[in-house]
């Protein structure tokens, strides 16, 4: 038996369904897409040494997802000056209050705080591989369960967050600051010894590479020693101008007055800090705008 060839004739009623059936189709695929959880966003993940990082990345068998949300920059400010050391009699004295000790199982360090809400900056050598057992021990003597909240490991760089709210910060400087010649101070926890405060200058500004990364270390002459390591190289005014990462030598070959930190500059391109938002009018400027709104009603 042979059919004729040609367009077979469909009930209209068949051929509405059709459409129908393929509208819902195409509507349920748009909806999966503007819901897939792999659409571009940042989530926050932590690897298998407990370390937390950022990533675009959705997670698989190598990263345990802690949650979905959005990366916001914002939420790490930093600040360009601070006006209680601005202000402050004994500079010194004010910014060694801003430096945290840093104490993992395998580990002592130190670090700085950058802003007034518990967040700060150390090396990566010391948090790493310890997971949730970071400790920070602020200048009053509390510990403080800190949390990791991104790293850069080939910049030896790590963010952390303290939980507290208050304590004194502080700045950070421009490379142009790190002129050579000028004088520093190292302030850490040598050998356990905290708060410790070491003068120097700035020896030479040097521009390099780490794998396909670029660096820019700050070398100087002050006191290095097992402690420091994330603590801050500041300028007599109180603006850091790095992070403490090494010093030259070996135990089989010392080396003394050859040290390095990590510039502010990679302190901040690094770990998505942004600038805050308004800085604290300084003590004076608000006796004076006191006393401006005071005085139409005189």
């Amino acid at each position: 038996m042979t059919f004729p060839r040609g367009k077979m004739n469909m009930p209209k009623g068949i051929e509405m369904g059709k459409k129908i059936i393929s509208l819902a189709i195409f509507l349920a695929l748009l909806l999966f897409f503007l819901n897939d959880p792999a659409a571009p966003q940042v989530y926050r993940y932590k690897d298998k040494n407990g370390v937390v990082h950022f990533t675009d990345t959705p997670p698989d068998g190598k990263f345990t997802r802690l949650q979905d949300e959005k990366f916001v920059p914002t939420q790490f400010p930093y600040h360009g000056n601070n006006p209680v050391i601005d202000t402050a009699p004994n500079k010194l004295e004010v910014v060694s209050k801003a430096v945290i000790g840093v104490r993992t199982p395998k580990m002592r360090g130190s670090g700085f705080l950058i802003n007034p809400t518990g967040y700060a900056v150390t090396n990566y050598h010391v948090i790493a591989d310890a997971g949730s057992e970071v400790k920070a021990i602020t200048f009053d003597g509390r510990e403080w369960n800190a949390r990791v909240i991104t790293t850069e490991p080939d910049k030896d760089l790590a963010l952390i967050h303290l939980g507290s709210e208050g304590y004194p910060y502080l700045p950070l400087g421009k490379l142009t600051d790190a002129s050579v010649g000028k004088e520093v101070y190292t302030v850490g926890n040598p050998l356990g010894l905290s708060h410790s405060v070491s003068k120097g200058i700035v020896s030479s500004v040097r521009k390099g590479m780490k794998k396909t990364t670029s660096i820019t270390l700050i070398q100087t002459d002050a006191a290095i020693n097992a402690g420091n390591s994330g603590g801050p190289l500041i300028t007599p005014e109180g603006l850091v101008l790095g992070v403490v990462t090494f010093k030259a030598g070996t135990p089989h070959f010392p080396v003394q007055g050859i040290g390095f930190a990590v510039s502010s500059e990679d302190i901040i391109g690094s770990l998505s800090l942004v600038p805050a938002k308004k800085e604290t009018a300084t003590p004076e400027k608000s006796k004076e705008e006191k006393s401006d709104k005071k005085k139409p009603n005189e």
